[in-house]
């Protein structure tokens, strides 16, 4: 069957991506921030953060043949109840959803309109001198903005965005487990529980497994495996590892000043010191990490290294890469790793 997913704008590149990486597929046709896609089975779907909505496809059209087309079509195939039409994008062609529906009024038995909640909702996106008919079928209402970081019972200052956290997990394709060796307060792990995944976590720091455990419990997570160790020496091996690396507390490019803790850059030659060490740390992290890893990982580093030289370093391979500006002095940087 042929799907439209209704892509976030936010980062449409990154959306898509997350489509096509938790499918497992490579023949698409994106118009906009449209992606249609033939897919047999699409329950997955309801893992995605950067899709707003999924429609079933039902035909295209121009302007001089919709009236045409929607008297073709079969409704009564896909009519549940009660219907309503809505119109998507800029109208381009002066048409109007009552007219619209008054067609497809007149091809159903029994029909009846429902503006508010309709178990038929039935969109036309009007883009770039087309009409796409499709039938709503997912409407996620994500509650990402409930899980940021300060709104959890155990806070971490560099937390990701659950919504970016969710995507990376998409971005590796995993299926039943993800493992994150700088798991931090668990926001990650969090994400791949809520979806079904097992998250497995290490932490240098105790107090920080400590936290993803007070943390995984509040969201009713059970099948989880959290250890207190550093992520150089981790020898176990998985599927799919997922991360965010630590950024040494901005300590490779800032330093606090005064009582009030007020952070100034570092002088050049401080900055490369701290930088070049941190490149150091992650090169070790980078070795052990193809070591244990099976299939693929998705990590995301700070701009300020040099993340392609660290990994080609390390006999690894960027399979696809991302960016998120954060602040003037951070963008994330998000790697696929094979």
């Amino acid at each position: 069957m042929k799907y439209i997913f209704l892509l976030s704008k936010e980062d449409l590149k990154l959306a898509k991506e997350e489509v096509l990486s938790l499918f497992n597929i490579d023949k698409y046709k994106l118009i906009d921030n449209l992606l249609f896609l033939e897919l047999d089975d699409i329950e997955l779907a309801n893992r995605l953060a950067y899709t707003k909505k999924v429609y079933q496809f039902l035909f295209e059209s121009n302007e001089k043949d919709i009236k045409n087309k929607i008297e073709e079509f079969d409704w009564q195939s896909i009519y549940k109840k009660d219907f309503a039409v809505r119109i998507s994008g800029k109208d381009q062609f002066n048409l109007k959803e009552k007219t619209l529906a008054s067609h497809i009024w007149n091809k159903l038995k029994n029909p009846k309109v429902n503006l508010n909640n309709p178990k038929t909702h039935i969109e036309f996106f009007m883009i770039k001198k087309k009409i796409y008919a499709a039938r709503l079928i997912k409407d996620p209402h994500h509650t990402f903005e409930s899980r940021k970081a300060h709104k959890r019972p155990e806070r971490h200052p560099t937390a990701l965005n659950p919504k970016l956290a969710r995507a990376i997990i998409n971005l590796a394709g995993a299926k039943k487990s993800i493992m994150d060796p700088f798991c931090g307060a668990g926001g990650i792990l969090i994400e791949a529980g809520l979806i079904g995944l097992k998250p497995i976590g290490y932490d240098l720091y105790k107090i920080m497994v400590e936290k993803s455990e007070k943390n995984l419990k509040h969201y009713k997570i059970k099948n989880y495996k959290l250890v207190n160790q550093d992520a150089l020496k981790i020898k176990s091996k998985y599927d799919y590892i997922i991360t965010d690396v630590p950024y040494g507390l901005n300590s490779a490019i800032w330093k606090k000043v005064g009582k009030e803790n007020k952070k100034i850059p570092l002088k050049q030659d401080d900055r490369k010191k701290g930088i070049k060490n941190l490149e150091g740390f992650y090169l070790e992290f980078l070795k052990n990490l193809k070591k244990i890893m099976k299939i693929k990982a998705v990590v995301i580093f700070p701009n300020y290294v040099d993340y392609k030289k660290l990994v080609k370093k390390a006999n690894l391979k960027i399979e696809k890469e991302f960016s998120q500006y954060i602040h003037k002095s951070l963008t994330r940087k998000i790697l696929v790793l094979s």
